[in-house]
């Protein structure tokens, strides 16, 4: 007994470098994949978007537009070059470093956030979502909007109305995944009650968002209206819900959001509610359903074990049918669907117990 605790002890003292050494080793690899692999992330558009704005050149204009070499302008709100500011002094492979980072970080912290009485396990778990991956290696923003997602519940757990209504707001920094977010967000918070600064927040960051922001650069959204109409790219305007598969899906989290609404259960309304509306938005690639980690969170260890494991199985799908939309469905949003039927039905979760519980 005696010799069990200096050994104790001991392994105390070298658990904070083992993290120091581990993340030294994360940070390293990680850049020197970004410098010699993956070159040309997508995050090099708003790197760069920033980086011609703080030289006075518009993104959104024939300059911006030529430099970017996108094809299709500066494709994102002008708030996304705000966010991006922190960037603009770093190598693209710092900065692609400096995001999977954070995109990592904010994986690891949700469940932390949504949950009263976190399982650690859950993150290690999310971790090995597919989407998350494909996200890393574009830097796209479907982390970003976790972010402000995750923040969003936690201030609305914490009684924080106002900074919880203004951040929800910033999800709409890529509007086709964003929207299903800030929808989730709204109809928790309908049902949840929350108070009037809860909405005067949203409408506050709104404003900023769309109006304020204008200080900065006059008449940006008549410009990034115009990139989107210009937008053409494959298969860019199809649903995942246009698949028999995706239809199915749908009408299951549909079900599910009901029972929820009725059962007094929000947080599983809140990720019914996010799952039905991406499917009926245009969202494409498979990085951005890395928002889907939002709903996975709030489900129950042993149901999202198998949501998470089957969602590599868009590796297998391509080999047998070329259709995307019915991998997605397929793969994605059928598992997710099975598995907030069966969080909905489990009758021993108590409300006390219930995530993101404000």
């Amino acid at each position: 007994m005696h010799r069990a605790l200096p050994i104790r002890w001991s392994l105390s003292r070298w658990q904070p470098w083992a993290l120091i050494i581990t993340g030294v080793c994360l940070i390293a690899v990680m850049h020197q994949a970004y410098a010699t692999i993956y070159t040309e992330p997508d995050l090099q558009v708003w790197w760069m978007a920033v980086r011609l704005w703080l030289d006075g050149i518009d993104p959104y204009g024939p300059t911006g537009d030529r430099i970017l070499g996108t094809g299709s302008g500066f494709a994102y709100p002008f708030p996304a070059v705000l966010f991006c500011l922190p960037l603009a002094p770093l190598s693209l492979p710092w900065a692609s470093t400096v995001w999977a980072l954070m995109s990592l970080a904010t994986v690891c912290a949700m469940p932390f956030a949504l949950h009263d009485r976190p399982d650690p396990r859950i993150a290690a778990v999310m971790l090995a979502y597919f989407p998350l991956w494909a996200s890393l290696e574009e830097g796209q923003w479907g982390p970003a909007l976790l972010l402000w997602g995750m923040l969003s519940c936690f201030w609305l757990r914490k009684e924080r109305w106002l900074r919880s209504g203004a951040v929800a707001s910033l999800v709409l920094l890529k509007p086709n995944v964003g929207l299903a977010l800030l929808a989730g967000l709204v109809m928790y918070a309908l049902h949840t009650g929350a108070p009037r600064r809860w909405w005067m927040g949203l409408a506050c960051g709104l404003l900023v968002f769309w109006v304020g922001t204008q200080a900065l650069a006059p008449g940006w959204p008549l410009e990034w209206f115009e990139q989107i109409r210009a937008y053409d790219a494959e298969d860019q305007n199809r649903i995942d819900a246009a698949s028999v598969v995706g239809a199915l899906a749908g009408v299951i989290v549909v079900v599910s959001a009901i029972l929820s609404w009725r059962r007094q259960k929000s947080a599983l309304l809140l990720a019914g509610v996010v799952t039905a509306a991406l499917l009926l938005l245009p969202t494409r690639s498979f990085y951005n359903h890395v928002v889907l980690l939002l709903p996975i969170a709030l489900l129950p260890l042993r149901i999202a074990i198998p949501v998470v494991l089957i969602s590599w199985g868009v590796l297998i799908v391509p080999a047998v049918s070329a259709d995307m939309v019915l991998a997605r469905a397929l793969i994605l949003y059928l598992p997710l669907a099975i598995g907030l039927a069966a969080a909905v039905r489990q009758i021993d979760t108590h409300r006390g117990e219930e995530p993101c519980a404000s």
